[in-house]
């Protein structure tokens, strides 16, 4: 529950009180009121809003402030468990910071009672109140609510006894002592102090498990007023517990401080710890709070708990960090835990040195500051190995390069027992301290070694010489510095056929290794050729011509073995070359043997109007005119066809003499052929013709010159359904010919249009849209996909007679199928009437004169219409029922009549009747007829209107009057005659 206190507007009491006071004179009462007033005005007035927290109100400095409407923001943490009994004491670093309007927060401790009082104790910087002005700098603040959720002190703003400054620790203490709260807030740094002390109302502890039961809570809090809603961006703020709290609730709240207030925002999250060393975190609307169960940080700050970890051993020299805090550089040494601004950088040390040992950082640094946590800062320790000269070595598996330099711990070297360098050089070690070790503490290394250089010797044969005087083979290897080389010059026969002859020696015969030679060896290896021919031989040598015959040739020599061919007489056969073995041309790399190797060949002649292609020996070939064949070749003529081009061919009609057979002498052959074209048909569906004396399926395909086809117009695919040929074009023209000749290529294009036939049940003509054109439907054969759309037309026999439809199965279709047309109908004769009468048929009324009815269905014809209650027609004819079987004409006169009541005795009386209006009445009265008309008794009327008459009785005034006046003159003689009788006689 949270209730808001409003120190600007009167209460109800207040004015009252006012009222009395201007009303009342005597001085001591206006004192008496006014003090109530002043009272009264500082009694904050409650709504009944309800959230998870109650805001700190803002004090008054007088009763007559205005008043401004501020928004609160509370970033919280309720202890949910926590050891508590009497006393509860947090410590927090203030930081004065304020918002554009120069309010600052409040750092708060809040306690509930087991009696349910809540006390709130602080230190708030630039409070404001709640005119819109603030108390500068830093105070105790401090409020009591009673167990009614109503507050009973404050706020209040209390002066330290000293100075506190920005980024001072400050106390706070909420303590039971001898039946009194206390509550005192110390700064650790200066001294400064302030102290307020209250009955307890019988409270003996602080407890924890009433939070939020009024709004009220166990725990920290900052609460910040401001002009703005979501102010959110504090500056870091760490609260600190004495003890752990394994549950706690982290909460933001945003509340309009109208009447009654609005709550902007709320988010709450429960959580159970078991260890200070996880934070959990909350974030909502620009607000932050963080809490590990022992430190509560609210605003932009982040607690992480820094630590390093030395891989590879142990390292003891400090290492510090610098961060970040409310924007103030600080330091702390490695392990710690610390409060860094968000995204600000955490400065670690690259690397620590500490003589020949040291660590670097395998974390990029600075770090950025982005979350809270855990972090661990990584380092490698390395140690520095110094050695006489750079060595190969096998570093944790790895070769490389032993030298001088940083290493990191804990590697295992090995190194080997040579060393090679870029210029093919290297040493030899066979003198060394230790060849295996593992890398514990910095070491030192004098390898002792010897220099040796790699000779390659690059020949193709054996080389023989002598090493430092002493005979030897020559060969590729590593030799001593200083070492003397000599090369004798001696040809190397591999074997009868193979030889070689040292032609040069680079650079010398004789050398001294003092650097890395390449002995190069010039040889000139040669082989022996043997040739085998029956017939000479003539060769390219090296690209000189030449008889070609056995010999040494040097190795690479070409040689390129012309093929000759020997023509016998009148060229009737000829003796070829058909092998050289192993090749024709040959490049001399080793001893060889050529084999020439001849066959005898036979011409072949062959007449032909297209090209021949035959089987020879079982391989396909395109025979020329003029061809030679082996003799004994097998000659099989294939009876292949010849396109001219895509649409014109020739087929093989004959071969003579004869197309399969042995060539044993020279031959002539001769081809005979046929032509045909291609005729290739586009049609939307499959074309029906007369061919060959019956009826078959036109195709695309292969026709002989002078083929006649005959197309079908019309193909009936079955009795309800046909295909209709409307278009035929002949290699792009169109043409009405329905017989093809095939003299040449053709393209035929047929257009086919699908027909179905359509059949009508109907006793009437009928109306349709053909594909949107109107016609008189009839049966008959309609092209596929035509749109069929019956119009539902009456049909009129005559004038007075016809047929309605009342179905057409199906009404409207597209043909894709045989479709039967159902048409239902029914007869109407036309019933009139002179004059427009309400008609009843079929239980439907009609007021019509003129009506279609179905034949032998019956009409009613009313006998009255009510017009109007008193006003109706008589429809008089000489019959009302009448079964319709023919056209017919009705007869009616209409009668108005109008509804009569003379003196209650009521009657129908058509228009125009005369009335006469009478009735015999004594002579002492007098009768007047009173309703529609008002005459007299005995007058006529007309009947035009409905009309009431009742007859109202008087007395006949001239009557009466007479009788009256008669009698008065008859009492005045009496008493005249009385009068003179009884006057005295003089």
């Amino acid at each position: 529950m949270i209730l808001i206190y409003s120190t600007t507007e009167e209460s109800s009491v207040g004015k009252t009180l006012k009222k009395f006071y201007i009303k009342t004179k005597n001085m001591e009462w206006r004192v008496i009121i006014i003090t109530i007033l002043l009272i009264i005005s500082l009694i904050p007035l409650t709504s009944v809003y309800h959230s998870n927290a109650k805001p700190l109100p803002l004090s008054p400095l007088n009763s007559n402030d205005p008043g401004i409407t501020f928004y609160d923001e509370q970033i919280f943490m309720a202890l949910n468990a926590y050891p508590v009994s009497t006393n509860l004491i947090a410590y927090v670093k203030v930081i004065s910071q304020t918002s554009d309007s120069g309010y600052g927060p409040a750092y708060l401790l809040n306690a509930i009672t087991n009696n349910d009082w809540w006390y709130q104790i602080g230190v708030a910087y630039n409070w404001p109140y709640t005119n819109g002005s603030f108390d500068p700098g830093f105070h105790m603040i401090y409020m009591v609510w009673n167990s009614s959720g109503n507050p009973v002190i404050g706020p209040v703003l209390l002066s330290f006894n000293g100075n506190v400054n920005n980024g001072d620790e400050i106390m706070l203490e909420i303590e039971i002592s001898n039946g009194n709260i206390v509550l005192s807030a110390y700064d650790n740094s200066t001294g400064a102090k302030a102290v307020a002390t209250f009955n307890a109302n019988g409270a003996s502890s602080i407890v924890t498990d009433l939070n939020f039961l009024h709004g009220y809570i166990t725990g920290l809090m900052t609460e910040w007023y401001h002009l703005r809603a979501y102010f959110g961006g504090e500056l870091g703020v760490v609260y600190r517990l004495q003890y752990l709290t394994t549950s706690f609730t982290l909460g933001i709240n945003e509340m309009y401080l109208t009447s009654p207030p609005q709550s902007i925002a709320s988010n709450e999250v429960a959580y159970s710890v078991s260890n200070n060393y996880t934070f959990y975190d909350l974030s909502y609307i620009g607000a932050y709070a963080t809490s590990n169960g022992y430190y509560f940080i609210t605003g932009d700050l982040y607690p992480i708990f820094l630590k390093y970890k030395v891989i590879g051993g142990s390292f003891n020299i400090p290492i510090n960090v610098t961060y970040f805090y409310d924007s103030f550089k600080e330091t702390a040494r490695l392990p710690s835990l610390i409060f860094v601004d968000s995204n600000s950088n955490i400065s670690l040390p690259s690397m620590v040195l500490n003589g020949l040992s040291r660590i670097f950082s395998l974390n990029s640094t600075p770090i950025l500051a982005n979350r809270s946590g855990n972090l661990t800062v990584y380092y490698q320790l390395q140690y520095f190995i110094n050695i006489n000269v750079p060595v190969n070595a096998s570093i944790n598996g790895i070769y490389t390069t032993l030298s001088s330099g940083w290493y990191n711990a804990s590697i295992k070297v090995t190194i080997s027992p040579f060393t090679y360098y870029p210029n093919s050089s290297r040493i030899m070690v066979f003198s060394y301290p230790m060849s295996q070790f593992t890398l514990n503490n910095p070491i030192n290394l004098t390898i002792t070694y010897i220099l040796q250089y790699y000779v390659h010797v690059n020949s193709l044969i054996p080389l023989f010489g002598s090493i430092n005087g002493t005979n030897s083979t020559i060969f590729s290897g590593w030799y001593n510095q200083n070492t003397i080389i000599q090369i004798y010059n001696i040809t190397f026969y591999q074997s009868n056929e193979t030889r070689a002859i040292i032609t040069k020696i680079l650079p010398a015969n004789k050398i001294l290794v003092n650097m890395s030679y390449t002995i190069t060896v010039d040889e000139l290896v040669q082989y022996y050729i043997v040739v085998k021919s029956q017939i000479p031989i003539y060769a390219l040598i090296n690209g000189s011509n030449n008889t070609l015959t056995s010999n040494w040739y040097n190795r690479g020599t070409t040689i390129s073995v012309e093929n000759i061919t020997y023509y016998g007489p009148n060229n009737e056969y000829r003796d070829i070359i058909i092998a050289i073995l192993p090749s024709k041309n040959i490049t001399v790399e080793n001893p060889v043997t050529i084999s020439i190797i001849t066959v005898k060949q036979y011409p072949l002649t062959v007449y032909s109007k297209i090209p021949v292609y035959a089987l020879v020996n079982g391989t396909n070939e395109t025979l020329q005119k003029y061809s030679w064949f082996n003799a004994g070749s097998r000659i099989q003529i294939e009876n292949i066809t010849y396109y001219i081009n895509s649409s014109a061919r020739l087929l093989m009609e004959k071969v003579l003499p004869y197309s399969n057979f042995t060539l044993l002498q020279s031959i002539n052959v001769t081809i005979i052929t046929l032509p045909q074209y291609f005729l290739n048909i586009s049609s939307n569906y499959p074309v029906y013709i007369f061919f060959n004396g019956k009826n078959t399926t036109l195709s695309n395909g292969w026709y002989n010159n002078g083929t006649e086809i005959e197309l079908y117009s019309t193909w009936y695919i079955n009795q309800t359904e046909r295909q209709h040929l409307v278009s035929i074009s002949l290699n792009g023209k169109s043409t009405s010919v329905s017989v093809i000749i095939i003299n040449e290529p053709i393209s035929l294009k047929l257009q086919y249009v699908l027909q179905y036939y359509i059949d009508l049940i109907s006793n009437i003509p009928i109306k349709a849209l053909i594909n949107s054109t109107l016609i008189t439907f009839s049966p008959g054969w309609y092209n596929t996909g035509t749109l069929i759309s019956f119009i539902n037309m009456s049909y009129y026999v005559s004038n007075n007679t016809r047929y309605v439809i009342l179905s057409i199965v199906p009404f409207n279709f597209t043909v894709n199928r045989s479709i039967t047309v159902k048409v239902i109908t029914i007869k109407e004769y036309l019933v009139t009437v002179n004059t427009p009468v309400l008609i009843t048929i079929a239980n439907r009324t009609v007021n019509t004169s003129e009506i279609w009815v179905p034949a032998g269905q019956t009409i009613l014809i009313p006998k009255y219409v009510n017009i109007s209650n008193n006003v109706r027609i008589f429809y008089n004819t000489t019959s009302y029922l009448i079964n319709v079987i023919q056209p017919t004409n009705i007869n009616v006169k209409p009668v108005k009549e109008y509804f009569v009541t003379i003196n209650g005795s009521s009657e129908w009386l058509p228009a125009g009747s005369v009335i006469t209006l009478t009735h015999s009445i004594p002579i002492y009265e007098q009768g007047k007829w009173i309703g529609t008309y008002n005459v007299t008794n005995g007058m006529t009327i007309t009947v035009n209107e409905p009309i009431t008459e009742t007859l109202v009785k008087t007395l006949n005034g001239t009557f009466v009057g007479s009788i009256v006046i008669v009698i008065a003159i008859i009492i005045g003689g009496i008493l005249l005659l009385t009068i003179r009788r009884s006057r005295p006689k003089f």
